[in-house]
């Protein structure tokens, strides 16, 4: 007599581990393979643990390569984007995939070494700052995404590594500072040579160097594009800091309303300078003021290049090839070297680091910086543009016609 079945037995049962979903999919596949009369697969425990463990190490790779990082959110946000996520509920998503990846948190506990928090940490005793430990373990998470995670890497994996660096980076500039960090990686491994090098020769810096430039009249129509683009304040805001003061991406993604200080003639805004750069306030125009006025949030620096590059096409700006924001900053150092012929005041201006070879007579005779950057900004070529547009945009921009009217 055979057996009862019943409602329950029809129901569907999510899988609770990867493990579990790693042997369903294995038993519907056998399955079907012996219907069809093809070989089947051994479902004995040690083949499934080594497959397992195979998925688990895949798993983080991708991660790596993806998010640049082996933390638990890292494998999560990967495993649910390309495994997961047709499996789970996106109501469910979290706490399912929590449970389903609990096996990879183990098995990667579980490992003997890991890479990149070795790195990670070398990098902080050393001093060195975000930005820098940022750029140097996106390196060490290719690496470690493209040959596992090791105690060390012999000759053979690190030129299967670089021949992927090329691909990845065929610019020379790119590919060597690429290596430059290669390297950097491998000598801080437990153990390493201090003085390891590269199995080939280091490439070499181009002679001549690929820096793209904005001409005068392009940063003269991305000013007026803030009208005829109806851009919003976050956005005119970091357009006015990039062509007067020159920011860097990264530093007018961090911008906020709480780094601008208004107060009329008084009016400063903070920028969180890189490279380790003069972190002052610099004086903010009093005809521009106004601009300032409208909140500001930060925003991810790869937005705001999509919004560059939108604004651009749209403007008949023609962005050169990997240009960006600093096509803007080279445009502003020259032109306010024209207007200014003191160095230093203008290396202060735009907040570089305060350079090693200044004499100490350089250093005493130098007048405040306050007074330089006033100076500099009365004669700044893109704040006369600036303010000559404040008003219309002030007037026609719909995203400022209420600060507008407060003003009148």
């Amino acid at each position: 007599m055979s057996e009862k079945v019943t409602r329950q037995d029809m129901e569907f049962t999510q899988p609770r581990t990867l493990k579990e979903l790693l042997v369903e999919e294995l038993h519907s596949a056998n399955c079907d393979n012996y219907q069809q009369g093809k070989p089947v697969q051994r479902l004995d425990d040690e083949s499934i643990k080594q497959l397992l463990d195979r998925i688990y190490e895949h798993i983080e790779k991708q991660a790596l390569a993806v998010y640049h990082t082996t933390e638990p959110w890292a494998l999560k946000a990967w495993a649910y984007s390309n495994i997961l996520k047709d499996i789970i509920a996106s109501e469910d998503s979290d706490g399912m995939v929590s449970e389903l990846m609990s096996p990879v948190f183990d098995w990667q506990a579980g490992q003997d070494f890991d890479p990149i928090t070795h790195y990670r940490e070398r990098l902080g005793i050393e001093g060195k700052v975000p930005k820098t430990i940022q750029t140097y373990m996106e390196t060490a998470g290719r690496i470690v995404s493209v040959l596992g995670r090791k105690r060390n890497y012999t000759d053979d994996e690190v030129i299967e590594y670089l021949k992927y660096a090329k691909k990845r980076y065929p610019h020379p500039t790119s590919y060597h500072l690429e290596c430059v960090r290669v390297v950097g990686f491998l000598r801080r491994l437990p153990g390493a040579d201090k003085d390891r090098k590269l199995p080939i020769p280091m490439p070499k810096m181009p002679t001549e160097f690929y820096q793209p430039t904005l001409s005068e009249q392009e940063i003269e129509t991305l000013i007026w594009s803030t009208i005829i683009q109806n851009l919003e304040p976050d956005i005119v805001v970091r357009l006015v800091v990039a062509s007067v003061y020159g920011g860097r991406r990264t530093e007018l993604a961090e911008l906020s309303s709480s780094d601008i200080h208004l107060d009329g003639d008084n009016s400063t805004i903070f920028i969180r300078t890189e490279k380790g750069g003069q972190r002052k306030p610099q004086p903010i125009p009093r005809g521009l003021v106004p601009l300032f006025a409208a909140p500001i949030e930060p925003m991810p620096g790869h937005r705001l290049q999509r919004h560059l590059r939108k604004i651009c096409k749209k403007a008949g700006v023609d962005l050169p090839n990997r240009g960006g924001f600093h096509s803007s900053r080279r445009r502003v150092v020259t032109d306010v070297s024209k207007v200014e012929p003191s160095d230093i005041n203008t290396s202060n201006f735009m907040r570089w680091a305060i350079p090693r070879g200044l004499t100490m007579v350089a250093r005493y005779r130098q007048t405040p910086v306050e007074a330089t950057d006033k100076a500099i900004l009365e004669k700044h070529p893109y704040v006369k543009i600036w303010e000559q547009a404040c008003p219309h945009i002030l007037y026609l921009n719909t995203h400022y016609s209420s600060l507008y009217d407060n003003i009148q």
